[in-house]
C-alpha cells in the first residue's frame, strides 16, 4: 500500500482546493501556512460513506405483513436514506474525492486531522471499512495525526436485522459519558465527545423509526472537562463533537418539524464547562447538513461546521498562531 505522508512534488494548495472565506478579513486568500502559525487543524464532517445493502432486497422487505408500524418506518427510514445519498450510485468517484481532500490536506501543511462524525451512512461494516482505507492510504493515522468522534449514523445502524461491529472496531473513538482529552505537541487541549445518547439506558423516542437525531451531553462528561483545568492550563482548547450546540445559523426544513434535530441536550451546562479550560474555547461539529458561515460565534466560541462533505465538498482550516490566536478559513475541493 502506497501511503500519502509527505505533500506530492510540486503540488500546489490550488490544485486541491478553492478558498472559500476567512475569519480574517485581510486574507489574500493565499490558502498556505503562515510561518506564524503553530497548529493547523482540518476539519471534515459528515462524510457519509454510501452503503452496500441491495435496494431491492429492502423493498421486498414490504411484503411482510407481520411488521409492525415502527418497523414499517424505520424500513421506510432506511430506504430513503440509501437514496438520498448524492454518490450513491458512483461510489468510487466519492471514494477519490475524499482522497484527493485528504492528500491536499498534505500540500496545506495540516497538522491534524478531525472528523466530527458520520463516516458511514448506515452504520455498517463496509462503510467503515472503505473510510478506514481512505485514511490509511492518505496517511492519516494515529491518535498524534488524527481525530474522529462518532456520529449519529456511526452509532445507529439503519438496518439492524443485521449483526454488526461498533464502530471501535474500525477506528478508536470515544464513547457516550467517556470523554478523553488530548494535548496535542503544540500545546493545544482537544476534547472529544461522543454527544450520541446512550441507546441501551437513555433512548431516544424517535430511535424505533429514525437515527439519534438529538444529542446529549451527560454530566459525567461536564465533570471530566471541568477535572482538565490542572492539566490545561495556560492552553488553546479545541471541543470536537458530532451533534449541534445553537439553532440560529441555519434555515427551517423537514428536518425541525417535532424538535428532532434540536441542538443537543446539556448545552449551556457544556459551555459552561469548556469556559472553565479556555474561556474562548473553540468548537467543532457537524451532524447539520447545512453550511456555518465561517465567522459564527456562540456566546464567546468561534463555531466550525463545514456541512456534510457530499453535500458542499467544504472543509475548515483552523489556525492557531504563537499569540493563540485563531483564524478559520473555509475551503472547498475542487471536484464536480
Amino acid at each position: 500500500m502506497i501511503v500519502a505522508k509527505h505533500a506530492p512534488s510540486g503540488a500546489t494548495p490550488n490544485s486541491f482546493f478553492e478558498w472559500k472565506g476567512s475569519t480574517d478579513r485581510q486574507s489574500s486568500h493565499d490558502l498556505h501556512r503562515g510561518d506564524d502559525v503553530k497548529l493547523r487543524l482540518a476539519q471534515i464532517t459528515d462524510m457519509h460513506v454510501p452503503g452496500e445493502i441491495d435496494l431491492p432486497t429492502r423493498l421486498r422487505d414490504f411484503m411482510n405483513p407481520n411488521q409492525s408500524f415502527g418497523e414499517v418506518s424505520h424500513l421506510i427510514n432506511a430506504i430513503a436514506n440509501q437514496l438520498n445519498h448524492r454518490y450513491r450510485s458512483s461510489r468510487p468517484l466519492y471514494t477519490n474525492l475524499l482522497k484527493k481532500a485528504l492528500v491536499g490536506l498534505r500540500v496545506l501543511d495540516v497538522d491534524h486531522l478531525v472528523v466530527t462524525g458520520d463516516v458511514a451512512h448506515c452504520g455498517l461494516a463496509p462503510e467503515f471499512i472503505e473510510m478506514r482505507a481512505v485514511l490509511d492510504v492518505t496517511g492519516w493515522t494515529g491518535p498524534e495525526n488524527l481525530t474522529i468522534v462518532p456520529g449519529n449514523h456511526d452509532r445507529f445502524n439503519l438496518y439492524e436485522r443485521f449483526s454488526h461491529d461498533p464502530m471501535e472496531k474500525y477506528f478508536d473513538v470515544v464513547s457516550s459519558r467517556a470523554p478523553r482529552l488530548k494535548i496535542l505537541p503544540q500545546g493545544v487541549a482537544l476534547i472529544e465527545l461522543d454527544t450520541n445518547r446512550d441507546r441501551k439506558d437513555d433512548r431516544h423516542f424517535a430511535e424505533s423509526f429514525m437515527p439519534n437525531s438529538v444529542g446529549r451531553i451527560y454530566h459525567e462528561e461536564l465533570e471530566f472537562i471541568e477535572k482538565q483545568q490542572a492539566a490545561t492550563r495556560g492552553m488553546r482548547a479545541v471541543m470536537v463533537l458530532h451533534h449541534h450546540i445553537s439553532a440560529d445559523w441555519h434555515g427551517l426544513n423537514i428536518e425541525n418539524v417535532g424538535g428532532l434535530m434540536d441542538p443537543a441536550e446539556g448545552v449551556t451546562e457544556f459551555l459552561a464547562a469548556s469556559e472553565l479550560l479556555d474561556k474562548n474555547a473553540l468548537i467543532l461539529h457537524g451532524h447539520k447538513h447545512q453550511l456555518m458561515r465561517v465567522d459564527y460565534t456562540f456566546g464567546s466560541h468561534k463555531v466550525g461546521c463545514p456541512g456534510a462533505f457530499p453535500d458542499h465538498l467544504y472543509m475548515n482550516l483552523v489556525d492557531i498562531n504563537k499569540n493563540d490566536e485563531i483564524t478559520m478559513t473555509q475551503i472547498r475541493v475542487r471536484g464536480l
